[in-house]
C-alpha cells in the first residue's frame, strides 16, 4: 500500500477550533466527521454502547505520573503551560483535544460521541463524561481501498495567527498513556504539515495493545522507541529521519495523536490519562495496577504475543516483517519482508486459500495482505488442498522475501544473527516453515516461490525446514537454524546436489515460506500472530 493513511490537519475538527497552516478548520452539521454526538434518536451505536464506553472504570491516577494531563486531578486540557518555558517566542499552549477522520481520502468515518459535542464548551462536558475522551470509532471505507481511520490528539501549541508550531520535548523523554481501545490503536507524533508531507505521511509511531474493557492499560514509550512505518523503507526519504526518528521528532513535534485504524466496524476507546515519560520514571512507584514498570525496557510497552515478535507482530497490525532490523553492515538490497502467497494452481492444481477475499481490483488478483493482518490480527485463511490434474500432492504456500536490490529483485542475505526464528500461531492442520537460499533473477511474482532451480524443475520441499504441529489455542514454538533439516532430500533425484544446512541456509536465505501440504482434499484454517528471532 504505497499511499497510506495520514494527511496532517485533512478531515480535522477540534474542540478549540484547530487551524492548519494558518486556516481555521471547521465542520458543518452536515458534515459527518463533525465532532457532534449522535443522540438516541440518530444513532442506535450510542443507544447499544455508549453507557459501557462512559462506565469504563479506572485505575487510581498518581497526578505526578500523569503530568500532561489526568482527568481525575480536573485537568480538561493537556497542561502545556508547565512546559511554557521551553515554547518557541510568540507562541501559546494549546493542549485542547480534536479529530481528525479520513474523509480528505474518500472515507466516512466519524466517531460517536456520549454526550453532545459542537462547541468548544463542550470539551468539558466531554471529559467529565468519559474521565478521559471516550466515543465509539465508527469506521467506514467509502471509497478508500485501505483501511479506515479516526485520530483523535492535541496540538502542544499556536502562534499568535492560530496555527500549529513545532515544540522541542526532548526533555519530555517520551510519553506515558492510559487508555481503553477494542481496536488495537497507534500513538503517532505529528510534525507538521511541511515534514508530514517530506515523510509521505509515515509518521513515527508506536504500536499500542488492544484492552479488554473496562481494563485501564498503561503504557509508557521512550523517544527513541517510536520509529517510521516499515513501509517507509520502500520509500525515498531523506535520510535525516531514517535513524533515531522518535528523538528528532520530538524536536520539533506539533501534536500526539491516538489513532485507531482497522476494518470497517465500531470499536470503543477511552484515552484516560497522558504524562510524560521522566516524570513516570522518577515516580517507579506510581503506577496503574494494569501498567508496566517504567524501569523496564522500551520493548514492555509493546504489544508481544508469548515468543519474541520482533520481526513481526500482527496482532499490533504490522502489515510487513521487519527483515532488516538486525542487518550487519549494509546489506546490498533493501528490506522487505512483504507478503506473499502461491498455490499449486499454477502448476495444473486447484488448492487455494481464502484471504477473506482481500483481493486488489487489477489484472493480477493480488491480495491486499494488510487488509488480511488487519482483519485476522495475523495471517489468518482458510485453505483447501486440491490436486486438480496433478500427479504429485497438492500445496498452498505463504511467505516473505527478506530483500530486494535495487532493480526490485530478490536477493540472497545473512540472518545468521537472528539464531533463528520464532512463531506464535494456532493452526489445525501442520505447516512446514522451510528456509529458502535461492536467488533469482526474475521479477517478484517468479522469485516469490523459489522454484524454477536450475534445470531440475520445481520442488516445494528440498530446502532445510521445520513442522508447526497442530494447536488448537495460541501457541509460541522457537527454531535455531540447526533444527533446520532436509527431511525430503533423500527422495529427490540428484538430492546430494542440494545438500544445505539450515545454518548455511540462514547465511543466504532469500525467502521464508509456510507451507501446507497433504493429501486430496484436505482442509484446515490457520493464524500466525508473530515473528521473532530466536536471538540468544
Amino acid at each position: 500500500m504505497n499511499k497510506k493513511l495520514y494527511v496532517a490537519c485533512a478531515g480535522a475538527f477540534s474542540l478549540a477550533t484547530l487551524g492548519c497552516s494558518g486556516d481555521n478548520v471547521s465542520g458543518s452539521s452536515e458534515d459527518p466527521n463533525v465532532l457532534t454526538a449522535y443522540n438516541a434518536s440518530s444513532s442506535s451505536v450510542a443507544e447499544n454502547s455508549s453507557n459501557s464506553v462512559i462506565g469504563t472504570s479506572s485505575s487510581s491516577f498518581v497526578t505526578e505520573r500523569d503530568d500532561l494531563w489526568n482527568p481525575e486531578a480536573g485537568n480538561l486540557t493537556i497542561n502545556m503551560a508547565r512546559y511554557a518555558a521551553s515554547l518557541p517566542a510568540n507562541t501559546k499552549p494549546d493542549g485542547h483535544w480534536s479529530l481528525e477522520t479520513d474523509s480528505s481520502e474518500g472515507g466516512k468515518s466519524s466517531v460517536t460521541w456520549p454526550v453532545d459535542f459542537v462547541r468548544v464548551e463542550d470539551e468539558g462536558t466531554l471529559v467529565n463524561a468519559c474521565d478521559g475522551i471516550c466515543g465509539i470509532a465508527v469506521l467506514d471505507r467509502g471509497t478508500m481501498t485501505y483501511s479506515p481511520f479516526t485520530s483523535i490528539g492535541f496540538v502542544l501549541a499556536k502562534d499568535g495567527a492560530g496555527a500549529p508550531v513545532p515544540v522541542d520535548v526532548s526533555d519530555w523523554g517520551g510519553v506515558c498513556i492510559s487508555y481503553t481501545s477494542v481496536a488495537a490503536p497507534l500513538l503517532e507524533l505529528d510534525l507538521g504539515d511541511s515534514i508530514n508531507s517530506l515523510l509521505q505521511f509515515g509518521l513515527p509511531n508506536m504500536s499500542l495493545p488492544k484492552t479488554r474493557t473496562p481494563e485501564v492499560v498503561t503504557k509508557c514509550y521512550e523517544w527513541k522507541d517510536f520509529k517510521l512505518p516499515t513501509w517507509t523503507r520502500s520509500m525515498n526519504l531523506p535520510e535525516y529521519w531514517l535513524d533515531n526518528t522518535g528523538e528528532k521528532a520530538a524536536k520539533q513535534l506539533v501534536a500526539v495523536r491516538f489513532k485507531i485504524q482497522a476494518s470497517p466496524g465500531q470499536y470503543e476507546f477511552n484515552i484516560k490519562s497522558l504524562g510524560t515519560y521522566s516524570d513516570q520514571a522518577s515516580n517507579p512507584a506510581s503506577s496503574s495496577s494494569a501498567g508496566a514498570s517504567p524501569n523496564s525496557s522500551p520493548s514492555s510497552g509493546s504489544t508481544s504475543p508469548a515468543a519474541s515478535s520482533d520481526l513481526w507482530n500482527g496482532v499490533a497490525g504490522e502489515a510487513t516483517v521487519k527483515t532488516g532490523l538486525y542487518a550487519e553492515g549494509a546489506w546490498k538490497a533493501k528490506p522487505y519482508g512483504k507478503w506473499y502467497d502461491y498455490t499449486d494452481k499454477y502448476e495444473g492444481g486447484n488448492s487455494s486459500f481464502s484471504w477473506w477475499n482481500y483481493q486488489s481490483l487489477d489484472d493480477y488478483e493480488s491480495i491486499y495482505f494488510e487488509y488480511v493482518v488487519d482483519y485476522c490480527k495475523g495471517m489468518c485463511s482458510d485453505v483447501v488442498l486440491d490436486n486438480g490434474g496433478l500427479e504429485r500432492e497438492p500445496f498452498a504456500l505463504f511467505g516473505f522475501q527478506l530483500a530486494h536490490n535495487d532493480s526490485g529483485v530478490a536477493v540472497p542475505v545473512n540472518i545468521s544473527n537472528w539464531g533463528g526464528i520464532c512463531v506464535t500461531y494456532s493452526t489445525d492442520i501442520p505447516i512446514t516453515l522451510d528456509l529458502d537460499p535461492v536467488s533469482l533473477e526474475v521479477d517478484f511474482d517468479t522469485a516469490s516461490s523459489g522454484f524454477y532451480v536450475e534445470d531440475d524443475g520445481f520442488d516445494i520441499y528440498k530446502w532445510p525446514s521445520v513442522v508447526l504441529p497442530t494447536s488448537s489455542v495460541e501457541t509460541s514454538k522457537c527454531f535455531a537454524w540447526s533444527d533446520f533439516k532436509q527431511t525430503d532430500l533423500d527422495n529427490m533425484p540428484n538430492g546430494e546436489k542440494f545438500k544445505i544446512s539450515g545454518e548455511e541456509a540462514a547465511k543466504r536465505a532469500v525467502t521464508m515460506r509456510f507451507i501446507i501440504k497433504g493429501k486430496n482434499g484436505d482442509q484446515g484454517k490457520f493464524n500466525i500472530k508473530a515473528l521473532g528471532t530466536n536471538r540468544r
